[in-house]
């Protein structure tokens, strides 16, 4: 899954150095995302930087690079954030007590498990060990919850299945899921390859939908030759991830689990370019 830090802002606002020795290592295909922790992590990182670093070229360098730093890059799971301003620290820990992060850094001492220097942060530390690959459970939830970041923070998402079926149970509850965990205003394609009717294939997403309760959602149903189609990927603007089965879950048994795998930032992209277009078959505005 990916892991959530949580990053005190004036660990990363002493110099651009550590600024960059941290940040880099976050992202989505890393595997790591900086916890939206508060809402305004960004702020207060510019305000700590500015209070040490006023008048310096680090400053200009650190702005510049928060300014270009994507929402993607975070994860935000709601947490209250108060006290941040204040005390960004002991905030963190109370919220670390009620809800674990995976890690917190921080250049402040903290007799708290979970919390490392700045120094600290490495591929030797466990938190920062490569973590591009993982088993998932095939149930609804777990196959959702394990690209939930892509899907809630991204305005286009693509799920691609060359055998992808809303009139089957297996199929419909983890696309349900996913759609649980998209945001207003999301456009979401879905691609299969073209041995279905298509009346078929979009009648079985009409059904699913005809009673969805959010807003704002839009659909574009696609299909594609079917040979050419091996792979399953959910994709959003930011990145993807690729599912070794299927989109579908297992309700049997019989294959419990999943290797689900970050793509690289390269990889990612050439896909995504491959499932694009406007010849949908049909489009339901939700």
């Amino acid at each position: 899954m990916f892991k959530e830090i949580a990053i005190d802002p004036a660990a990363v606002a002493a110099s651009y150095l550590q600024f960059n020795h941290i940040i880099d290592r976050f992202g989505v295909p890393e595997g790591r995302l900086i916890a939206a922790f508060p809402s305004k992590w960004k702020r207060l990182v510019y305000e700590a930087a500015n209070a040490q670093l006023k008048g310096q070229l680090d400053l200009k360098r650190i702005e510049e690079r928060l300014r270009k730093l994507p929402a993607t890059a975070f994860l935000a799971r709601e947490r209250p954030g108060q006290g941040c301003a204040e005390d960004w620290v002991r905030a963190a820990v109370d919220e670390h007590r009620r809800l674990p992060f995976e890690a917190v850094i921080t250049a402040a001492a903290v007799g708290e498990p979970g919390f490392l220097q700045p120094a600290d942060v490495s591929t030797d530390h466990p938190s920062f060990v490569t973590n591009r690959q993982w088993h998932v459970k095939r149930d609804a939830v777990s196959m959702a919850d394990c690209c939930g970041p892509l899907l809630s923070s991204s305005p286009h998402v693509k799920l691609i299945d060359p055998h992808f079926d809303a009139h089957a149970r297996r199929f419909k509850r983890p696309f349900l899921e996913f759609m649980r965990r998209l945001r207003p205003g999301t456009t979401i394609d879905i691609f299969r390859g073209d041995q279905i009717d298509p009346a078929h294939f979009v009648t079985g997403i009409e059904r699913v939908v005809h009673d969805w309760k959010h807003a704002g959602i839009v659909l574009r149903l696609f299909l594609r030759p079917q040979d050419p189609m091996h792979n399953r990927f959910i994709m959003s603007s930011a990145g993807g991830v690729s599912f070794q089965i299927g989109l579908d879950d297992d309700a049997s048994g019989d294959r419990p689990e999943d290797i689900v795998t970050i793509l690289q930032t390269d990889v990612w992209s050439r896909e995504w370019d491959a499932y694009a277009g406007n010849d949908y078959v049909k489009q339901l505005n939700l």
